[in-house]
């Protein structure tokens, strides 16, 4: 996979499955972004950099900037490093907003 091929994956991703999470996308640098994600219920908005990286295939690590991630195993995640078809999946798929968790403002729940 190229770069610009994993730019335009990641980039053409405008919300999650359930239409919640709004995701729009400004350069940072050539390889960097910044992701705002607005949730269209209650109107936050988080914010999310991440940059490509070729490795062995191309990665891509991000920094969540005043929230984290739940993942199943992990909690708290703020920072992480994923291949481009799991982070696209990730946008996609996994990103739920727990409304009964003790920060909804600041946390957000992943589901596979």
């Amino acid at each position: 996979m190229t770069f610009s091929k994993a730019k335009a994956i990641l980039t053409s991703i405008e919300s999650n499955l359930d239409g919640r999470m709004k995701y729009t996308y400004d350069l940072i640098k050539p390889d960097s972004y910044s992701l705002k994600m607005q949730d269209s219920i209650s109107g936050v908005i988080r914010y999310l950099d991440f940059k490509l990286k070729k490795i062995k295939d191309i990665e891509v690590e991000f920094t969540c900037h005043g929230f984290s991630f739940n993942f199943p195993l992990i909690k708290n995640v703020s920072s992480f490093t994923f291949n481009v078809n799991d982070f696209s999946l990730l946008l996609t798929y996994g990103i739920k907003v727990d409304e009964n968790s003790s920060n909804p403002e600041l946390d957000l729940d992943v589901e596979f």
